[in-house]
């Protein structure tokens, strides 16, 4: 018969949750300044703006409404309509009238957008790669690191 999950188990539990965030936390935020530098070098563009060009690089059919890509990073919608009309500027999406509603418009992404796209995201799986394999081999991070990065096909351990 199994033991019964007790309170000391789940302070166990919940103390390896707050000392695997406490790590996160700082190796996102470097990871993240780290990325935004080298696409804004390479791409002049930054990691939110690449962000924001896949999710609508991966709208098929339609183009996407402004709160729905602030939905999709998690952003406030005035912030992802300052994102999306700095893309716009650069020639990277359009903005596309809606027949159903004329007050309302969507964005698409151009073909400039997409080429975009498909340069810096191969840029940041590279980036990511390379990162990840040095955080591995730092003992501040490895833990979290060897957590991340698993096996193809299996979700990362919480």
């Amino acid at each position: 018969m199994a033991e019964p999950y007790t309170n000391e188990d789940r302070d166990a539990e919940a103390e390896n949750v707050s000392r695997l965030w406490e790590r996160v936390v700082p190796m996102f935020s470097l990871l993240e300044g780290r990325l935004d530098r080298v696409l804004t070098l390479r791409h002049n563009v930054g990691l939110g703006q690449l962000m924001a060009l896949g999710v609508l690089a991966g709208e098929q059919s339609a183009p996407a409404t402004v709160s729905g890509v602030a939905r999709r990073l998690g952003l406030s919608v005035s912030a992802a309509s300052r994102m999306l009309a700095h893309l716009e500027r650069s020639g990277w999406t359009d903005k596309v009238a809606w027949p159903c509603d004329r007050r309302a418009s969507r964005v698409a992404i151009t073909e400039a957008g997409r080429a975009v796209w498909r340069s810096a995201s191969e840029t940041l799986e590279h980036e990511l790669d390379h990162a990840f394999t040095a955080l591995k081999f730092d003992e501040r991070y490895a833990h979290v690191a060897s957590r991340l990065c698993r096996a193809d096909g299996e979700p990362p351990a919480l």
